[in-house]
């Protein structure tokens, strides 16, 4: 308990000082002591019941929010938009300076833990439940893939594809067979799984000599092209809510914040797809134009070669040519009638 001389110090001192641990050490004269202490919570016990006011340390609980059922009913509709708890947050409480971890949006967050759209969606029939994909097996669907996709025009022969087509078709199949890319089309609906296979099959489908990294890279695009679809859809539907509340002056101004940060996300999905893009491209022609090279290397031995074994072949020609022209000469030589020819002889003359 505090005597009078301590209570009056505190009558004297309590406006310069507020802050309860202050108080308390230059009441009792010991740094030691702060609001936690006998002495602090004495001091914090006359002053409550004198009506002072006091700053602590101790920060006050904020009152749970309960939600109505409008709210809730709101929550879950935006949720459904793809709207994140902060953003729907400050679409509930419109008059409310809502900040990321305030009471507002906890609130919001718990109650989508247990009634997000997954929870609360309804249940499909059997026939619209999205099957688990199974990568194709043979080389007769893996072209029809291509085909379909890629408007490529290849088999459906498997004997009649030329080497470089056959390499392409077994290098897709494996690729199709990824676990990364079967997971994530097992995360897709039918529309996005669809989307999603589609535009791998025609980025990497010609591609054989593509690397395990360089893969995962296209799959990354890919992905970018199901979030640019994604995030397209939901500014549409915002743009649809913000022309819906033209004459509710806050809801437009946080449509608007929400609106700026969606086409913001958008453009950083393109940026990031576009230098994966070029990444992918760039190193796959110097590594193609390094393959030229060895090539072109190659090809110049068979040509020299080539041409070796032809000036070889010419020169044996000539030398068989050489010793069949010295046969004939030594057969003509041998014969009488020829010399007798040649020195001008005839017959009649002999006789």
């Amino acid at each position: 308990m505090l005597n009078d001389a301590q209570k009056d110090f505190i009558d004297k001192n309590y406006l310069h000082i507020p802050d309860i641990d202050q108080l308390t050490r230059s009441l009792f004269k010991d740094d030691s002591l702060d609001g936690r202490n006998k002495e602090g919570k004495a001091v914090a016990s006359y002053m409550l019941e004198k009506g002072y006011g006091y700053k602590t340390k101790v920060h006050k609980k904020v009152a749970k929010i309960t939600l109505t059922d409008d709210q809730k009913n709101l929550i879950t509709e935006y949720a459904m938009d793809d709207l994140n708890s902060l953003q729907i947050a400050q679409l509930i409480f419109q008059d409310r300076n809502v900040k990321n971890l305030s009471m507002e949006q906890r609130t919001v967050s718990d109650f989508l833990k247990t009634n997000s759209p997954d929870f609360i969606k309804p249940s499909f029939d059997k026939e619209m439940e999205k099957d688990l994909y199974c990568p194709p097996k043979s080389d007769v669907k893996v072209i029809k893939k291509i085909n379909d996709h890629a408007q490529a025009d290849i088999g459906p022969d498997i004997s009649n594809l030329k080497k470089s087509e056959k390499d392409c078709v077994e290098n897709l199949k494996k690729c199709l067979s990824s676990p990364r890319f079967v997971s994530l089309m097992n995360t897709y609906n039918n529309e996005d799984a669809v989307l999603f296979e589609s535009e791998f099959i025609r980025a990497i489908w010609n591609k054989p000599d593509l690397t395990v990294d360089e893969v995962n890279l296209y799959i990354n695009v890919c992905v970018d092209y199901i979030n640019l679809k994604t995030i397209q859809k939901n500014m549409e539907k915002l743009n649809a809510m913000f022309d819906s509340c033209e004459d509710q002056t806050e809801m437009s101004v946080k449509l608007a914040e929400i609106l700026k940060a969606k086409s913001a996300e958008y453009h950083q999905c393109e940026q990031r797809q576009e230098s994966l893009i070029k990444k992918l491209n760039g190193d796959r022609a110097v590594r193609m134009k390094n393959r030229e090279g060895q090539f072109a290397s190659v090809l110049n031995i068979v040509q020299s070669f080539q041409e070796f074994e032809e000036r070889q072949r010419m020169i044996d020609i000539a030398e068989k040519q050489k010793i069949l022209v010295e046969n004939e000469a030594d057969r003509l030589e041998s014969m009488d009638s020829w010399k007798a020819r040649v020195m001008g002889l005839r017959r009649e003359d002999v006789i």
